[in-house]
Parts: C-alpha cells; structure tokens; sequence
C-alpha cells in the first residue's frame, strides 16, 4: 500500500467499488451540487456561497448530509461566518443540525431536529415547479404549495440567538412553537407554554 506524508487537492472523492460517491471533501471552487436519483435537484444551489467542507452520500448516491463551514468579509470590515453539520432522512432534506452563523459580531448557533414527509424531494421539487408555472389563480397555487410543503417544520431548537438569549424551544406538527424556555441576555429565566397560535398559555414565573 502506497502512503503519502501530505497530498494537496482541490476535491477528494471516497467511492465505492463500482463507482459511487459516498463522501466528498471539497473547496469553494468545486461545491458540489444537491443529487437525488442521480439527478442536481436545486442547480446553482450553494455555488456562490463562501464555502467548503466534505457532502455525505448513502448507497444509491443521493446526498444524505454533510458539513459545511465558511466565512467572508467586505472591504469596509463587514462579515459573515457559519458552519453547519447535517444529516437527512432517505431521499429527503436534513432531520437533524447543529448550526452557527455570525454577522458582524451578532450570533446565532444552536441543534435543530426536523419534520420531513415520507415523500421524495426531487420529486416534491418537480411538483413545486409545475404548480408555479401552472395558469391557475394565486390562490389556488398558495393552498397547492402549502399543502406540498406540509410537515417540513422544525420541531426542535437549543442554543443562543441573536439577542443573547439561551432557549430550549419545543413546536407541534405544524411548527408552531409550544414549550419555551429562556435564560436571557440578562440572566432571568422564564418557562411558557403556548397554544397553536402563538398565545402564552402558561407562564413561570406567573406575571404578577
């Protein structure tokens, strides 16, 4: 077995015998595109943005996570950073990340666990477009789409917003946010429970 003390390359692919892709280490000239079936589902998605990481892909070589990080910054000083480490459900978008992104010094970073419908994304893709470029009214292309896009909500969030706030977050099926607690930037904690419109319930400590 040949070894090598250090390699430099601009892509790496780890493949199976027969060919298939299972991991991808890239840099920012060679971001990879989103496959499902073999086919780029979102073409242009994530080529101009700044940055590299390696793309996880199952036996069949559809995307099935990955971990991407990067930053950039103008010439007035201004920038941005992020990074983020995902894993999908079969033929679909990620049901589980851990995130940071950062913007000029404000924060936000945190794990996340999502919803995802027993269906395929490149075909949920292929419908989107179809009801888009339909002749039917706004209306009807709306409730189309909103059906199509039902159940891909975040269910849960821990980490740390932009305002300073630690929060422990918990939604129902339709995303709406049920169970919060907070420790925020001033160190108070409270605990509110919610009904499906987003009203407080339930507060601890009660409001005087």
């Amino acid at each position: 077995m040949e070894k090598f003390k250090k390699i430099e390359v601009e892509q790496l692919n780890i493949v199976d015998k027969d060919g298939t892709v299972r991991l991808k280490l890239f840099n920012n000239q060679n971001i990879p595109p989103a496959i499902i079936d073999g086919e780029d589902i979102l073409p242009g998605h994530r080529q101009s943005d700044p940055i590299a990481g390696m793309m996880f892909y199952n036996a069949e070589g559809d995307e099935a996570g990955g971990l991407i990080f990067g930053s950039q910054k103008d010439n007035d000083g201004n920038y941005t950073s992020g990074g983020s480490l995902t894993f999908d459900q079969y033929k679909q978008d990620q049901v589980v990340q851990m995130e940071h992104y950062e913007e000029n010094g404000k924060k936000n970073y945190g794990f996340s666990i999502y919803d995802r419908p027993n269906s395929n994304l490149r075909e949920d893709i292929e419908r989107d477009k179809d009801i888009r470029e339909s002749n039917k009214s706004e209306e009807e292309k709306s409730q189309e789409l909103n059906e199509l896009w039902e159940g891909n909500v975040r269910r849960a969030f821990m980490g740390k917003n932009v305002d300073g706030d630690v929060i422990v977050q918990l939604s129902d099926s339709k995303g709406q946010p049920r169970i919060r607690m907070v420790v925020d930037q001033y160190d108070i904690p409270r605990m509110e429970f919610l009904d499906g419109d987003g009203k407080v319930l339930y507060k601890l400590p009660p409001e005087e």
